[in-house]
């Protein structure tokens, strides 16, 4: 669903009242420390963990003491008296957190994590404050490294099946990856059979990065999505596919943002740099006994990614190609490898970092229509990475993205 910025002023009553809430363990904080939060912070990112910041005031003007960091005991900290509770508050690792963002009556959850960094600031000028941050579940997936093979399988199932294996060593039943993964149907039918696929002593998020980046694919970490067919999708989930600008868990909503109206601040960069007009992959048949040389140029139909930039090109003379030699075992698969990495390529051609109002439900992965900015500028970005901060000036999303796809529908944002 196409949104403008005008349509969602109406549905948050016009950007008035601007809240947050953290839950720790399923609770809310306290009243009076909820008080002592001066600023939250979420970011995300498609190639990174997303990740927390709770800036809080660590400062008793009344007592003269620290409020969470600083005038602690050995008795405060192993629970043993009536201030451990607040003392122990924020201390990494033993606690599962929820930051929720958004506007009066409309909190969007914006990640589950765990504390993991406590980093208080003792100045000789201003008050005290600490900073507590936390990161989403991936940071638990670099636990234990393991080797595996497959044969005949597609990097989708592969990716699929991962979720799916035990590790006997840590007792009967016991999962190594913890979340389930899902796949997209219609690019795993569009991949081809591997005949032999190695992991070799790599934790399983750092494999199945390289898997992605292989195919142009990216991951992160879904919300749960109740309303999918898909059961694997009704929890956190992590996703392995094509950027879709699908969020579940949140509205299925693309922004539609307009420079000088509802984006406050927008700077793209256009660049030919490393531009190449083809991509050469090498490979081999094993079972025809033969070399595989596949080329894939602008010119091919599937690279429809910036088409309206692809004659700046020309204008440009950019390098020809570039070769690679891959241990891709069939024309189809080397086809597909030499277009991923062309597009790969091409989409770093526009790249763009901007500033918006508050919205809970812009986040990476998704994608935004960009309107005002001309010919080379509008179109569609794919988000990479977000930063959303609240605070006593208000709610802001920044947001760094790249054009992947030209033409907006008329109107203003």
């Amino acid at each position: 669903m196409i949104q403008t910025l005008r349509d969602e002023s109406i549905r948050q009553d016009g950007f008035y009242v601007p809240q947050f809430e953290v839950r720790i363990e399923g609770v809310g904080l306290p009243r009076n420390v909820l008080r002592d939060v001066v600023q939250v912070t979420y970011k995300d990112n498609i190639k990174e963990i997303d990740s927390l910041e709770l800036t809080i005031n660590n400062w008793d003007a009344a007592t003269r003491r620290f409020k969470y960091v600083g005038d602690e005991s050995p008795a405060d900290l192993k629970g043993s008296t009536k201030d451990s509770d607040r003392y122990r508050l924020f201390d990494p690792c033993n606690k599962q957190v929820e930051l929720w963002m958004g506007y009066a009556g409309d909190l969007r959850l914006m990640i589950r994590a765990t504390f993991t960094t406590l980093e208080p600031t003792f100045t000789g000028g201003g008050a005290p404050t600490l900073a507590v941050r936390g990161l989403n579940v991936l940071h638990q997936l670099r636990r234990k490294q393991y080797s595996h093979t497959w044969g005949a399988k597609r990097d989708s199932d592969i990716a699929r099946e991962i979720a799916t294996l035990e590790d006997k060593s840590l007792g009967k039943h016991h999962k190594r990856f913890p979340l389930p993964i899902v796949i997209n149907e219609k690019a795993r039918n569009d991949e081809d059979p591997l005949p032999y696929v190695a992991q070799k002593n790599q934790y399983d998020i750092d494999f199945l990065l390289v898997r992605a980046l292989r195919l142009g694919y990216v991951i992160y970490v879904r919300e749960p999505d109740k309303t999918s067919k898909n059961p694997d999708e009704h929890k956190a989930h992590l996703y392995f596919g094509p950027s879709d600008g699908r969020v579940p868990g949140m509205r299925d909503v693309e922004f539609r943002l307009r420079w000088g109206v509802s984006l406050t601040e927008f700077k793209p960069t256009l660049t030919t740099a490393n531009q190449v007009k083809t991509v050469t992959v090498n490979g081999w048949d094993p079972s025809k006994k033969k070399a595989i040389t596949v080329k894939a140029s602008l010119d091919d139909k599937e690279m429809n990614i910036n088409k309206d930039l692809h004659e700046l090109l020309n204008v440009c003379d950019p390098r020809e190609e570039i070769v690679v030699d891959k241990p891709v075992h069939s024309e189809k698969e080397a086809k597909r490898l030499a277009q991923a990495i062309l597009k790969d390529r091409h989409k770093e051609m526009v790249k763009a970092s901007g500033t918006t109002v508050g919205l809970p439900d812009l986040r990476a992965g998704r994608k935004v229509q960009i309107e005002g900015l001309g010919a080379r500028f509008n179109g569609t970005y794919f988000v990479t990475d977000t930063v959303h901060t609240l605070n006593d000036s208000g709610y802001l999303t920044r947001f760094n993205a790249r054009r992947e796809v030209t033409g907006v529908l008329e109107g203003l944002a």
